[in-house]
């Protein structure tokens, strides 16, 4: 049987008018009259018609996703995949998804934070990936009461109406654990991150407090970590050269922590050089790093479904705009631990 907001008015003991003011969250109406009404929902099991919303909505809703451009990064692209797989699920409905793609340099970003404003989105999706830039638009989408959610990287102190990503405290924590398998007496571990500009990346350098705060907590201060900072810019050459050079002064070096997704800068010099006997943990699974890991290059990879946080984010902000419903303000992703033997099994997660 087909249940009517009459229905639920009679249940509740109250009038028609009141419920629809409390489905479609619009007007005033008091708390112990929105539970009555929540309970008279429950007990009918009461579903909306979300087809008759839509077509209800006086303007088309706008959301857009502000995404890092995949072609200077292959790893943006599975974020950027998941979008396209929501805009096809969303078809049906009034929503106009756009996204807005930026090169990860601080003018870029900025720029592309005034082009999302300019638009007028109804709901944002981002990348928070320079602070004092990312906290500016934050702040101005926060005074035009336009919700937003993160992905990737997490701004808490901005109060996003969610963060869809990975936990990087815990992720780097899971990647210490692996190296403390391997680790012997007298072995010293290298963290090497590879990066376009000075490190702000806040997920990065949580990646690295994770990594050092485990093996604190495992009684191993005695163990030598040496940080050694890549600007990818540079010539092939020249980071080979710091690489090697480090290796040839630091010879009791068996392990290799890169906290982002180019592990494979640091493989393709390993496999240049004829190394194989270090350990290798780096993230994610670009084509490159999967290329590495099963040449055994890179020992462990972690994989964070970058796929789904393009969707879960889309799909979040689209339930709160139009089905009204509140959403978890933590969406954590699996800390994925992937080998050769298992990469194949992971693909569809990839797609």
């Amino acid at each position: 049987m087909k249940i009517r907001i009459v229905d639920i008015a009679k249940r509740a003991g109250v009038s028609v008018g009141t419920v629809d003011r409390i489905i479609h969250q619009r007007g005033r109406y008091s708390e112990k009259t929105n539970e009555k009404v929540q309970q008279a929902i429950k007990e009918l099991s009461y579903a909306p018609n979300l087809m008759a919303r839509n077509l209800a909505l006086k303007k088309e809703l706008r959301i857009v996703c502000l995404l890092p451009d995949f072609s200077d990064t292959q790893y943006w692209e599975r974020p950027f995949s998941g979008v396209k797989s929501a805009m096809a699920e969303l078809a049906s409905f009034k929503v106009d998804i756009e996204t807005v793609l930026f090169l990860p340099r601080k003018g870029n970003f900025s720029a592309a934070c005034d082009q999302v404003l300019a638009l007028k989105p109804d709901g944002v999706v981002y990348v928070p990936m320079f602070f004092s830039e990312s906290t500016r638009l934050a702040h101005q989408l926060s005074e035009s009461h336009i919700p937003f959610v993160q992905i990737n990287i997490f701004q808490p102190e901005v109060k996003p109406l969610s963060f869809v990503g990975q936990d990087p405290i815990a992720a780097g924590r899971v990647a210490a654990s692996l190296c403390h398998l391997a680790l012997k007496k007298g072995n010293s571990i290298l963290i090497t991150y590879i990066s376009e500009e000075k490190q702000e990346y806040a997920h990065l350098q949580e990646r690295i407090e994770g990594f050092t705060q485990y093996l604190k907590q495992k009684d191993l201060n005695t163990t030598e970590i040496a940080h050694l900072d890549i600007k990818i810019r540079e010539d092939e050459a020249a980071y080979d050269n710091l690489l090697m050079q480090h290796l040839k002064d630091h010879s009791n070096t068996r392990i290799i922590y890169v906290p982002n997704s180019r592990a494979h800068k640091i493989a393709a010099i390993l496999k240049k050089h004829g190394l194989k006997d270090l350990l290798v943990v780096g993230f994610d699974t670009l084509s490159e790093n999967i290329k590495y890991l099963k040449e055994g290059y890179i020992n462990f990879l972690i994989g964070q479904q970058s796929k789904t946080q393009g969707y879960q984010a889309v799909m979040s902000l689209f339930n709160a705009l139009f089905r009204k419903e509140k959403i978890a303000p933590l969406h954590l992703l699996p800390i994925d631990i992937l080998t050769a033997e298992n990469i194949g099994f992971y693909q569809g997660l990839m797609e």
